[in-house]
């Protein structure tokens, strides 16, 4: 076994709560590395596609990389994956932390669920013994009073990772919780493990992965320690502001969504008053995952409707989400919202965009008061967004239908509320505008989990990465060519993802940082080239997930009004229409897929060693 992996999963059947552990192949930690990248593959192969997502039959997995909990800077990652109940196909969430280190020390590189449970549990892990426990009387409690419970059961060392209220109700967008707001949000992944009725996974423990190399181990981490010191790439950025640094520069440059998506920012709030310095004000102190120099979080406190509140710091996309989308710029509001959704465990970006549609709903008339509970849905009225926040949290009145996402919100309101409901595939678009950076576009239509502005790091590659590909945002009217380089991003973004490591630390270092640590930790030569070429295979292993599920990515409806169809009258992204058409069509002939429904080709899954996958999506296409 390659070291750097505890070279152990346990899986869980909790329709008969029989657990028993599998040794995996170390082929399969070489051909896909960890987290997601594992988890597609055996997903892939032990789930049959057409499964009820909130059936017994999805598996619900929790992996690590083999660098969470490594000497690696930022190893700190984590993540959930499943089918995903918001959109019908391949569904993951990665999060930040100290869980997934925990999960390590308990023994284990991953976990994998089947079944569900007749009535509420938990499963408590300690060191490699694991046992399934009555959740009777932790069942409706939110994730605050879950990681308060934690601590004083299990002692300060246990980490747990929950579902809220949100969860245990099956809201489609609802999170997975760790830390109180450390959050696996994307996907509906909290609806998945609500509906196995499982309410948290506590684990601690002594172990340690085994180091290849541990001299190389401390000369890399010398380097990289230097170099996010020093300023390398993002490494300043992350560091003095971490995302909360953007959400006053997001209004003013145009990339942040205004008025749900309908506005440029020309007419949104007035940036000052969600400066970094305003939120400062509120702080409580600097936050930072386990070991992570970077130190990019915070947690704030304040007094909102005579209720004073904690809260993690809301990074930039709760910020804009609860903001620039809704003209609020109240600040105390968006700390109150995203205490909201990390308490009920909620996505804070399908959160803020379901509220943003219930206002723009309730602005042309085709809901009332009588389906608000007797709100004044208006603009910029942080009061009416917070009210409508706790309603979706608690299903209650419009809250009820917002709770599941604004497709399924959309069918129920009907055809005139369509246009309003912003999403790729499903899932609520983050807050980076396609009319700033067109690319995003892309991303956002035909990643496997759409509706993604991480999947191909926002355009972005580190420092040292050879290629042409313009700066984020940068002149955008120049299109043509820029399908050609997410295949780059999203590949070394997925390695990435996959070791365990953080986006954050990613951005702060130059390119060969997951390949020298990947060499140092699992003792195989890994190089940026190994990076590109596991990531290709992960970007068509979720893919092939999709496909056999039956999605097209190219046919499903797009956003329209997100991708400026038409074209905004002013302000910086205005008269700018992102050319899709093109730029899928580039991407889709650089990737190896067919460009009439994003099928991977068979000469492309030959070369990636995925001869059975192709066998299986191709039987029955030719």
């Amino acid at each position: 076994m390659l070291a750097g992996y505890m070279g152990k999963f346990l899986w869980v059947d909790l329709s008969t709560g029989v657990m028993h552990e599998e040794i995996p192949d170390e082929q399969l930690f070489r051909d896909f590395v960890g987290g997601y990248g594992v988890a597609a593959r055996i997903l892939f192969d032990r789930m049959p596609g057409g499964v009820d997502p909130l059936g017994p039959q999805n598996i619900l997995s929790f992996t690590t990389g083999p660098l969470t909990g490594s000497p690696a800077q930022t190893g700190t990652r984590w993540t959930v994956a499943c089918k995903s109940p918001l959109t019908g196909g391949w569904g993951d969430a990665n999060a930040s932390g100290w869980w997934g280190v925990a999960l390590k020390a308990a023994g284990y590189d991953a976990i994998f669920f089947t079944g569900a449970a007749a009535k509420p549990i938990y499963l408590y892990i300690e060191n490699g013994k694991a046992e399934l426990r009555d959740a009777a009387g932790i069942w409706g409690k939110d994730c605050y009073e879950i990681e308060d419970w934690t601590k004083a059961t299990f002692g300060k060392d246990a980490e747990s990772a929950c579902i809220g209220p949100s969860g245990e109700s099956l809201s489609l967008i609802s999170a997975v919780i760790h830390a109180k707001g450390r959050a696996a949000g994307r996907s509906g992944v909290g609806a998945v493990m609500g509906s196995k009725k499982l309410k948290a996974i506590v684990v601690k423990g002594k172990q340690k992965p085994s180091l290849a190399n541990p001299e190389l181990a401390k000369e890399v981490k010398r380097k990289y320690s230097k170099q996010i010191t020093g300023g390398t790439g993002f490494a300043d950025f992350y560091r003095a502001t971490g995302t909360p640094g953007y959400t006053a520069t997001g209004i003013r440059n145009g990339d942040s969504p205004t008025r749900n998506w309908g506005a440029s920012v020309a007419h949104a709030a007035a940036p000052e008053p969600v400066e970094f310095d305003e939120l400062l004000k509120y702080r409580v102190k600097r936050g930072a995952c386990w070991q992570c120099p970077v130190s990019c979080w915070g947690s704030s406190t304040v007094e909102y409707n005579g209720q004073q509140i904690e809260a993690h710091q809301p990074e930039y996309e709760t910020a804009a989400a609860f903001g620039s989308m809704l003209l609020n710029n109240n600040l105390p509001s968006l700390i109150k919202a995203n205490e909201i959704c990390n308490r009920y465990g909620l996505d804070t970006i399908s959160a803020g965009a379901g509220v943003a549609f219930a206002f723009e709903c309730f602005e042309h008339g085709l809901i009332t008061k009588a389906d608000t509970g007797g709100l004044d849905l208006q603009w910029g009225d942080h009061q009416a967004i917070i009210a409508m926040a706790e309603k979706m949290a608690r299903r209650e009145d419009f809250g009820n239908v917002i709770a599941d996402g604004v497709m399924r919100a959309a069918q129920k309101v009907g055809p005139a509320a369509e246009p309003f409901a912003v999403h790729a595939g499903g899932q609520e678009l983050p807050m980076h505008d396609p009319r700033f950076e067109p690319a995003m576009a892309v991303i956002y239509k035909m990643d496997a989990t759409p509706g993604r502005h991480t999947q191909a790091c926002q355009y972005i590659v580190p420092a040292g990465y050879k290629t042409d590909m313009p700066n984020f945002g940068e002149n955008r009217n120049a299109q043509k060519g820029r399908g050609l380089y997410i295949k780059e991003a999203s590949c070394l973004t997925h390695t990435m993802n996959a070791s365990g490591t953080c986006l954050f630390g990613y951005l702060s270092t130059t390119v060969d940082f997951v390949a020298e640590y990947m060499t140092a930790v699992t003792g195989q030569n890994f190089t940026v080239d190994d990076m590109l070429k596991v990531g290709e295979r992960i970007a068509n292993i979720r893919q092939a997930f999709n496909v056999r599920e039956g999605i097209n990515a190219v046919t499903q409806p797009d956003p329209k009004r997100a991708y400026g169809m038409p074209a905004l009258p002013d302000g910086p992204t205005g008269g700018f229409t992102v050319d899709l058409k093109m730029l899928v069509a580039e991407h889709l002939g650089k990737m190896g897929w067919t460009q009439d429904a994003a099928v991977p080709l068979p000469e492309t899954l030959e070369a990636l060693g995925l001869s059975d996958v192709s066998q299986q999506i191709w039987a029955n296409r030719n």
